[in-house]
């Protein structure tokens, strides 16, 4: 019979490289034993090996989390071998499509909700039974700026990480009496490879209107996720925490007042 941990674990997804893999690796140097949660396998067999080299615990799993099948057997072996996650941590999305709401077809519309909202509801839909019985769960879904508010050419992510937000909100109020409590986050612009790729002149016009005039890191990310697992944070529950250096704050500062 496989022995379970006796370290606190969490649940990482889409934990291979960015803001995942910052995650993951800020909850292991906390101590916890880490459920790597991604796709792609070479990617979190490189992080197993840096993660491992500084003294972590971590654990990888290869799972595409859009199939509720695929998480529940992964979940099963998970169970198996370091019992239940005291946080979950549902990083895992996908960006675009960025164009028109006529342009975007049916399959890039059930794509983005498959994995960016299907795969949150898979995770806590298994998580959250089990994180009643013990009588604790912290459970953090990384939503975006555009779960709060609209955008030209990205209707249909705005969509989902508005879903992300409001699912949130609901397991907060149903389940916050079991000792499990449920945010999420909403980061702006956080400087990770895909923004990096991006045009100089659209990372100049986007610094223009960031108060801060900088973009967020991985690991700024990570120390929020940090603070929401934490022993401070009891209180905070059904929140949906913004994280974009003050660019929402500003979204109209350019229109008259009246």
């Amino acid at each position: 019979m496989e022995t379970q941990s006796k370290a606190p674990v969490a649940i990482v997804t889409g934990a291979s490289r960015g803001i995942g893999a910052a995650i993951a690796t800020e909850l292991a140097r906390q101590g916890f034993e880490v459920a790597l949660l991604a796709r792609d396998v070479a990617a979190l067999g490189r992080l197993e090996e840096q993660l491992t080299r500084a003294g972590g615990r971590v654990w990888p799993l290869a799972c595409d989390i859009a199939d509720e099948r695929a998480v529940g057997a992964a979940m099963e072996r998970l169970e198996a071998k370091l019992g239940v996650p005291r946080v979950l941590v549902n990083n895992a999305g996908v960006g675009g499509p960025f164009h028109r709401v006529d342009e975007v077809s049916t399959a890039e519309w059930d794509q983005l909700f498959g994995v960016n909202v299907t795969g949150v509801r898979n995770l806590c839909h298994w998580a959250l039974p089990r994180m009643k019985a013990q009588g604790y769960g912290r459970i953090v879904n990384i939503a975006s700026i555009m779960g709060l508010f609209g955008g030209a050419q990205s209707s249909t992510y705005a969509a989902t990480k508005h879903a992300v937000v409001g699912y949130s909100k609901s397991i907060a109020a149903e389940w916050g009496a079991y000792g499990i409590t449920c945010n999420a986050l909403c980061p702006g612009y956080i400087d990770t490879e895909m923004l990096a790729k991006a045009d100089p002149a659209v990372r100049a016009r986007l610094l223009e209107r960031i108060p801060v005039k900088r973009f967020g890191t991985p690991e700024e990310v990570a120390g929020m996720v940090s603070f929401l697992v934490g022993p401070f944070s009891g209180y905070v529950n059904g929140s949906a925490l913004v994280m974009d250096g003050g660019l929402s704050a500003h979204l109209a500062s350019d229109l008259p007042a009246f």
